[in-house]
């Protein structure tokens, strides 16, 4: 039974199972919504880029994830 539940405890979880409501104050979506724009910050202000070029680059990034995946 132990190891039963150390495998099922370690398998990973289907995006469907995550809540990705932004209007909740914890979860997976607000923590790496928070993470994310806490770097853009620190990007904006160690390059001196606006705000379009952070778009731009996030842009980017979502664009090779969809072509080459994670």
């Amino acid at each position: 039974m132990m190891l039963k539940n150390i495998v099922t405890s370690n398998q990973k979880k289907l995006m469907p199972d995550f809540n990705f409501d932004d209007t909740e104050t914890s979860g997976i979506w607000w923590s790496t919504n928070v993470s994310i724009r806490d770097l853009c910050v620190e990007l904006k202000d160690d390059t001196n880029c606006d705000d379009n070029e952070i778009v731009d680059l996030l842009r980017s990034i979502a664009k090779s994830i969809e072509i080459n995946g994670l």
